[in-house]
């Protein structure tokens, strides 16, 4: 098998090993490029001469080390643009090698931080897109050199720009890419998508994110950067999932207990070896005796007093913008979770805003500005000069007047709108306004008589109380029949028996 090789998928096999022509020609093409700048093009033909032998020969590792060679004269030549010519006309020969592709692609990837000027660096980037345009086996390099690109657009002003280079890399099907660089990717394309307010395209992009992956510890600054990210983008359109992102961040970072001590005195390789080693024999136990491993134990980090007063502040946002959702069961499930939380306890004055939002009370506007509108007001979220936070005032008091409705809806059957208008301490043309949103929201049922002013309320009724109250009602209507038929055959006997008697 040494002389076959895996290209591609298919076996090849070598039908001459060119490494001594290679240890002979390379050293000799670099040092003759080197010595003498006019003799550049005789050092290259001299290797295009050897790539072809390797080539043709199916020599993967000569054809590999000749394809780098050629990058490295071009390189310490400092002639970019024979490179790009060069690399351009290698990739399309025919029977090119792939794996001898991906090491020329590799090497020249590692020159792109190493170019001159900034127009140098754009053209190389270029080349190097278009030739591992379409193929997989360099999909990865690809992919860091367009975030590379995107990188420079951004820099430039140029949002949308980037934000399209990006776009254009599908890194969720990418197998051999590690699972971490893909997230990191996916995160860059949601991020330019928001910052050129392609909505839309942002919630698509963050769909190919499996929340799972963040149960992983050490992805934690990841889970941080999308949490965030999508925090900014359901903040104006959806303040319950906004209020989900913020309590995922609010959650301390964890790590994992029971991991074998590491001794400082071995090198790094030798550690890797022995961690191994150790994880392979448990492995073997825990198989020996048929007892299923068990998952180690997390423990949280400790934190400074900064982190704790920054986690503090992402489960007070969790609460408001709970508060800020419109009611239905998942608002008032949420908002019974968050109340169990200890850590509330810090914040005793955003624990009572949930507590009044949750209790069968109604609460008046004037009472609750005067006792959290100062604590409101210093919270960025209620910042009257930005839009964000005009709009969160604004549904903080539609969120007030609804909870008071629901509240009046459950103790009064029948109530004159003029009191309503008393305790909503609003008037009547905006009570109509709020008890019809809620009324096509389907949470609350009322109906309105205009002409009386008097407005009805009625209890949602369940499935199962409508089935029963039907089934009443068809059997009062089965004793109704019986007992008309039970009068009419005592009729019909009575004529009968008068008849005969005539008779």
């Amino acid at each position: 098998m040494d002389t076959y090789l895996f290209d591609g998928g298919r076996i090849t096999k070598m039908e001459v090993d060119y490494e001594p022509a290679c240890n002979e020609k390379i050293p000799l093409a670099k040092d003759l490029a080197k010595k003498n700048p006019d003799a550049f093009h005789e050092a290259i033909e001299m290797m295009l001469q050897l790539e072809k032998q390797t080539r043709l020969g199916a020599d993967m590792v000569s054809c590999s080390r000749v394809l780098v060679a050629i990058c490295q004269i071009c390189f310490d030549a400092n002639n970019w643009n024979a490179l790009n010519e060069y690399v351009s006309l290698l990739v399309r020969r025919r029977s090119q090698l792939k794996q001898a592709v991906v090491k020329m692609i590799q090497e020249c990837c590692t020159y792109v931080d190493k170019t001159p000027d900034k127009e140098t660096k754009l053209k190389l980037i270029d080349t190097l897109r278009s030739v591992t345009e379409g193929k997989i086996y360099v999909e990865i390099e690809r992919a860091r050199l367009t975030k590379i690109l995107a990188d420079i657009k951004e820099a430039d002003g140029d949002i949308a720009g980037a934000a399209t280079v990006m776009e254009e890399l599908q890194v969720e099907t990418y197998g051999s890419m590690d699972k971490r660089e893909k997230v990191e990717l996916i995160l860059e394309q949601m991020r330019l998508c928001l910052l050129k307010e392609d909505y839309v395209s942002t919630q698509i992009i963050a769909k190919k994110i499996s929340i799972k992956f963040f149960d992983d510890p050490a992805q934690h600054d990841l889970k941080l950067k999308f949490y965030n990210l999508m925090i900014q983008l359901n903040r104006d359109t959806s303040f319950l999932n906004t209020s989900r992102h913020y309590q995922a961040i609010a959650e301390p970072p964890r790590k994992k207990t029971g991991l074998t001590p590491v001794d400082s005195s071995l090198s790094a390789d030798e550690q890797k070896k022995k961690q191994e080693e150790d994880k392979k024999k448990k492995e073997d136990d825990s198989k020996e005796k048929k007892v299923e491993p068990v998952a180690e134990p997390e423990v949280e980090i400790e934190l400074t007093e900064e982190q704790k007063k920054e986690l503090t502040e992402k489960l007070v946002s969790a609460v408001l913008y709970c508060v800020l959702a419109p009611f239905d069961n998942e608002q008032s499930d949420m908002m019974a979770h968050l109340s169990k939380n200890k850590k509330l306890e810090d914040v005793p004055i955003y624990k009572e805003i949930l507590r009044l939002f949750m209790s069968k009370e109604l609460i008046n506007f004037d009472t609750f500005n005067a006792e959290f509108g100062q604590v409101l007001a210093e919270n960025e979220m209620f910042k009257d000069t930005t839009k964000h936070g005009k709009k969160c005032i604004t549904e903080l008091k539609d969120r007030l007047i609804e909870h008071n409705i629901r509240i009046i809806a459950m103790y009064y059957s029948r109530l004159h709108l003029t009191r309503m208008s008393e305790l909503l301490n609003l008037p009547s043309s905006r009570c109509e306004e709020y008890l019809s949103k809620l009324a096509n929201s389907d949470t609350i049922r009322v109906k309105i008589d205009r002409p009386a002013g008097i407005i009805y309320f009625t209890q949602k009724k369940s499935a199962s109380d409508i089935l029963n109250n039907w089934a009443t009602d068809v059997n009062q209507l089965m004793s109704l029949v019986n007992k008309t038929c039970h009068l009419i055959n005592k009729e019909e006997c009575v004529y009968s028996v008068m008849c005969a008697v005539e008779d």
